[in-house]
């Protein structure tokens, strides 16, 4: 009884093995999510925030522009203080508890109601928003 068909197959299992914990480390520039920076002040502009809603006018591939919009995901008033909640994709609720809530070119900010009643003035950076050809969109 030979021992190297068992040792061949082990090998070629480890290599198997590492060869994808190497290629999963590998970071793919082409996927991104929504916790990376957004780009959409680079080509927008009448930036403008409605409750959790973002909206501007985009510039378009044609050279035209439209208006568009998208609800803000990911961010929450934590004790009067903007954050971003554990999941990126989820709803934000910040609006409920916040006002004057203002946008500029990523930041958003806000005066966020504390659990004491009084206030905080507060910001946040808005990620993972995108032009795409004139629609305001959550970057891949």
């Amino acid at each position: 009884m030979s021992y190297f068909p068992k040792l061949d197959r082990l090998s070629s299992s480890l290599i198997l093995i590492t060869c994808g914990a190497i290629l999963a480390a590998i970071p793919n520039p082409a996927v991104a999510d929504s916790t990376s920076p957004s780009n959409y002040q680079n080509s927008c502009r009448n930036i403008q925030v409605d409750g959790a809603d973002l909206s501007a006018r985009c510039r378009r591939v044609n050279g035209g522009s439209k208006r568009t919009s998208i609800p803000i995901r990911g961010i929450e008033n934590r004790n009067g203080n903007l954050a971003y909640l554990s999941d990126a994709t989820d709803s934000s609720n910040y609006q409920n508890s916040c006002r004057n809530i203002q946008v500029s070119s990523t930041f958003l900010s806000a005066r966020c109601r504390r659990v004491n009643g009084g206030s905080n003035l507060t910001s946040i950076r808005i990620r993972g928003i995108e032009n795409r050809n004139g629609n305001l969109n959550y970057l891949r």
